[in-house]
């Protein structure tokens, strides 16, 4: 309680001083917070460099087990373009992978592959690739044309050209011979080729069909198939030397596989993947959205322009626009204020060379979409001062009034997205950067932009300007028609009529001011605009004029009506159903964002995914495991414990049977067995002749370049020593992120079993698996420290505790509800969604806290305080809600699944915190904190700070509550500050607070009599109704001053 009215005191003072200096100095202002935007989106000169596309990177934790498990594969058998084998490396960036498939049949789906007519066209575009996709280069100024031949990897210096495709054909295709060796062929085919599925054979030499042929149906029990859906191809291109024409070349298969106004033919369905596409992928999505966002800025300035027109009914019973105080041009200031927080935030973090990715693209659409919050509380705080007042005086009590709102709102999202950078996920840390920062200059603009330019609009309006204009506004009677009436017409304050009747006597009377220094200027400057706060409508008189329909509205129907008992009892019973629901959603979350995911469904890399998840991610990819400490094989007990593990890959949910093992060991055994058997020659008896025989035998095996490439050898002394080797396990059931992360944690969790052989698995996969592994850990954490620090923050700026736990109550209920509904409307639990929840906390609070705050500096029972709560504050956050939900609504047009979970979830939580803000809270609030407060409570948080110390500092602008003399200005001013001084002395020692507030108006009211009559010694006779006035306003003004019990604040 301390803290937080120290705070709430120390806040207002600073906010009321900071409006006063932002009215004085609006140009400066104004000014230097463009001249900074602009000289900080030099850092955008960055952005390639800074360009970070690895999607391993962006959505893997760091430190992640498969970095480590990859770098032992690169260590062992590092890429060597030369000596390359399909399926062996996982450093090469040059490939292409390509799935060709059928194309669905209406009736009978996908057709099969292996019938002639389409493995004949299979085969057509595969030649095609190969030998005539050229592509232009220039070599010391002579033309060539590249094809795949001049760029491929190599074995023994020949390409890998899909020769399993000769292999699937039939039988009677493979060669033509003649009559003579014609059966002698048929034999040696017949007997030396076999293919069988998982592995078929080539002689002696195993051929993984698994990863070949895409779900086949299986004839015998010995593998053979009649059909299958799918056939793989691969092309893997050098990066040594003739990277660059590499990277063109896939670019011109790319074009050529995915072109859609002439594919490349009328039956086949074509997926590809190669290194570039998942960063081409996220790289579309972000200019999917650029276009996007340009309709988000058309969508809010029409709102935001439609929220700031003020209406009035003229004497004819017109109901027209009031130029005068509609703010068209403060509306358009508070879009613009996030745009340039976006612009600023973007250039300084490229420009301290933090990395950026397309992921972060989305923040703009949610930063501009909660940055106008701040605009449509400034708003309403403007519209509840005196517009009797100075500009000046108004734009002190419009930021005073505001601060502790905007100030919630940006200190918890803030927070909140700094919490999120700590995150193990660089994909995560880098959006909440991003994000955090516009924040931050969202805020900072807020006060440096903003505020000047409602400066400007406030002079304007005390001068009866009209908004858009900028001319005079006519004043209803001046109209000579309905349109000049609409369109030029406003209403004009009494102080600007005022000023009219009298400024012809002052400008004549008035004499020229004396040259004063900077310090003197501003000290009467402050000294002119320092008064003591008052919260009563006394000192707000005019305010009626000002209030809106929607005030009354929440006044009067709304907020009496959600209080009503048998509303509370509704109430209650749709929180329990939300509730209930909820819980059951968080029960059913599902985990993983699938790669397919990251890119539109129009990309070309969706179709990709699609065939992978109908064929080789149901059965037949390959793990790797490495055995970094080899047992002794020549030893039966130890190879029977080698066997043993391999047993335990093989026999699981995740993987294939024995058949589909890829281990050199059982070739070996075999080779071995065929020699005792068929020659006679024993087996090794020792150590040292078993590995003997086994290098020997690398040379002679028909798999001999697939097996070498599976062992690492010493040299030297060692040559017969086995340093390392790996084998292959077959995959199944592959198809879901959950699949993904199951099968990686039982596959680590055997290899942690055999720590005597020191085993390392990997698959390709494990990046995506080892992030899914991370979210909930990751969630929790963020969640756990976003409700501790909003908390904190909520304690620290919330004078009440009790309110503050309310607000920390509300957003653990809005997050329970935004996980549970995110699983209902098909969003699962990944790397994506757990950037929006860490937004959910700070989302959340935002529209709980104002009214919490609100309720905790009302007056009144219990009932009082929620149904002014609500009138206070209910409108804007109703527009803050609103302006949100509409700044993201044009991400529904992108078909990304990246875009849809940002505004499913945003949605979500705008949603679920209006609902919690507007009729959940008030009513806890209610049970929560059910004493009243008594008006005599309140403080005095404007600073005190005597005048004559302040009018040194700032030159006086032209007032008419001030007489037009210097020289009496002055001597009112010193009276004014000693009847201030004197006064104050005696409020310390009285114990009512009305008596105080009493005296201190009277005191007011005496000064601005003695004003009024001054001027009125210097105007003519036709001005006798200028000195009428002050009479009727004081007369008003006594009778706010007999009723000063019975007021009610109208704001906080």
């Amino acid at each position: 309680m301390g803290a937080a009215s120290w705070f709430d005191d120390h806040i207002h003072q600073i906010f009321f001083r900071f409006g006063l200096i932002c009215h004085r100095f609006r140009l400066p202002l104004l000014v230097t917070s463009i001249l900074f935007t602009a000289f900080s989106s030099i850092g955008f000169l960055w952005i390639d460099q800074q360009t970070t596309k690895d999607p391993e990177y962006v959505f893997s934790p760091e430190g992640a087990p498969w970095r480590k498990e990859r770098q032992i594969l690169s260590e062992y058998w590092p890429l060597d373009e030369q000596r390359f084998w399909p399926g062996k490396s996982y450093d090469l960036k040059g490939f292409v992978d390509v799935i060709v498939a059928g194309r669905v049949e209406d009736e009978y789906g996908r057709p099969n592959i292996l019938s002639l007519a389409y493995l004949d066209e299979v085969a057509r575009v595969n030649d095609y690739i190969i030998h005539n996709l050229t592509i232009p280069v220039e070599v010391e100024g002579k033309k060539y044309e590249v094809a795949y031949t001049d760029l491929c990897m190599t074995f023994e210096w020949k390409c890998f050209l899909n020769d399993h495709l000769t292999m699937l054909m039939p039988r009677s295709r493979w060669g033509n011979f003649s009559e003579s060796i014609a059966e002698f062929a048929h034999d040696i085919i017949v007997k030396e080729i076999n293919v069988t599925y998982p592995i078929g054979w080539r002689g002696t030499e195993p051929i993984y069909f698994g990863a070949l042929v895409g779900a086949p149906h299986l004839n015998d029990g010995e593998g053979h198939f009649d059909y299958a859906k799918a056939i793989r191809l691969s092309y893997n291109t050098r990066e040594e030397k003739v990277g660059n024409v590499s990277f063109i070349w896939r670019k011109r298969l790319t074009d050529y596989l995915t072109n859609k106004t002439h594919p490349p033919s009328p039956i086949l369905d074509f997926g590809m993947f190669h290194n570039e596409s998942l960063p081409e992928g996220l790289q579309d999505v972000a200019d999917t959205l650029a276009p996007k966002f340009v309709g988000t800025c058309a969508i809010l300035v029409t709102f935001c322009y439609a929220v700031s027109i003020v209406l009035i009914r003229h004497e004819n019973g017109v109901l027209a626009i009031d130029w005068v105080r509609s703010k068209p041009i403060v509306a358009f200031a508070g879009l613009v204020c996030p745009l340039m927080a976006v612009v600023t935030a973007f250039g300084l973090v490229l420009w301290s060379g933090a990395y950026y990715n397309a992921i972060v693209n989305v923040s703009p659409f949610l930063v501009l979409a909660i940055g106008i919050d701040d605009l449509f509380i400034m708003s309403a705080a403007w519209h509840r001062t005196n517009p009797e007042l100075s500009p000046a005086r108004r734009m002190a009590e419009t930021l005073q009034e505001a601060a502790v709102a905007i100030t919630i709102t940006s200190v918890t999202d803030i927070t909140t997205f700094a919490i999120g950078m700590f995150t193990p996920l660089p994909g995560v840390r880098m959006f909440c950067l991003y994000t955090c920062v516009q924040c931050a200059f969202t805020y900072i603009y807020q006060l440096w932009f903003f505020s000047p330019i409602l400066a400007y609009s406030a002079e304007m309006e005390d001068h009866g300007k009209h908004s858009l204009f900028f001319n005079k506004a006519l004043e209803p009677g001046e109209a000579k028609n309905n349109l000049q009436l609409h369109l030029l017409a406003g209403s004009v304050s009494r102080r600007a009529r005022f000023r009219k009747k009298v400024s012809i006597k002052l400008h004549s009377d008035e004499k020229e001011p004396t040259t004063k220094g900077w310090k003197t200027k501003l000290g009467e400057a402050m000294r002119k605009f320092e008064t003591k706060l008052e919260h009563h409508e006394s000192d707000m008189e005019g305010i009626k004029d000002e209030e809106t329909m929607v005030s009354r509205l929440f006044k009067e129907v709304i907020g009496p009506f959600i209080l009503e008992k048998s509303t509370q009892y509704c109430a209650l019973a749709i929180y329990c159903v939300y509730f209930s629901f909820a819980i059951l959603g968080c029960c059913q979350m599902r985990e993983g964002l699938s790669p397919k995911f990251l890119v539109r469904e129009h990309f070309y890399l969706s179709n990709f995914y699609t065939l992978i998840d109908e064929t080789f991610w149901n059965e037949g990819l390959q793990m790797q495991v490495v055995v970094s400490t080899p047992p002794d094989l020549s030893d039966p007990a130890e190879r029977a414990e080698f066997s043993s593990l391999v047993r335990s890959f093989e026999h699981t949910e995740y993987t294939m049977a024995h058949n589909a093992t890829m281990l050199w060991l059982n070739a070996y055994e075999r080779y071995l067995h065929e020699q005792h058997e068929d020659l006679g020659i024993a087996k090794p008896t020792n150590k040292e002749e078993w590995y003997r025989r086994c290098r020997d035998w690398l040379l002679v095996a028909g798999g001999r370049r697939l097996w070498e490439m599976d062992m690492v050898w010493g040299s030297g002394e060692d040559h017969y020593t086995l340093k390392a080797f790996r084998f292959q396990v077959g995959l199944r059931h592959y198809n879901s992120p959950v699949d993904h992360t199951n099968s990686c944690k039982l596959m680590r969790s055997i290899a942690a079993q055999f720590t005597k052989f020191n085993v390392t698995t990997f698959h390709e996969y494990y990046p995506f698996a080892d992030q899914y592994l991370e979210l909930k850990p990751s969630l929790t954490r963020n969640f756990v420290l976003g409700l501790l620090s909003m908390f904190i923050a909520t304690v620290i700026m919330i004078p009440d505790w009790r309110a503050a736990l309310a607000v920390v109550l509300a957003i653990g209920s809005i997050n329970i509800g935004v996980l549970g509904y995110m699983t209902f409307w098909g969003v699962n639990l990944d790397s994506v969604s757990v950037i929006t929840v860490i937004m959910c906390v700070g989302f959340a609070v935002d529209l709980s806290a104002h009214i919490a705050y609100a309720y905790s500096q009302a007056f009144g029972t219990a009932h009082e305080r929620a149904v002014e709560s609500l009138e206070t504050l209910g409108w804007p956050v109703f527009l803050g809600a609103s302006s949100t939900i509409l700044g993201i609504c044009v991400l529904t047009l992108v078909d990304s699944y990246i875009v849809q979970i940002f505004f499913k979830t945003v949605f979500l939580v705008i949603s679920f915190s209006m609902i919690h803000g507007l009729l959940f809270l008030p009513i806890i609030l209610m049970f929560m904190i059910p004493e009243p407060r008594k008006r005599t409570t309140v403080k005095q948080l404007h600073p005190s700070v005597n005048a004559p110390e302040l009018e040194e500092e700032f030159p006086p602008r032209f007032d008419s509550s001030r007489p037009p003399s210097r020289d009496s200005s002055r001597n009112n001013s010193e009276d004014f500050s000693v009847k201030k001084r004197d006064e104050e002395r005696k409020n310390r020692d009285e114990e009512d607070g009305d008596k105080m507030q009493r005296r201190s108006r009277a005191s007011s009211l005496s000064s601005f009599k003695q004003n009024l009559e001054t001027i009125g010694e210097h105007s003519d006779e036709g001005e006798d109704s200028a000195s009428e006035k002050p009479e009727a306003d004081e007369s008003s003004s006594s009778t706010h001053s007999e009723n000063l019990n019975n007021d009610q604040t109208a704001g906080h």
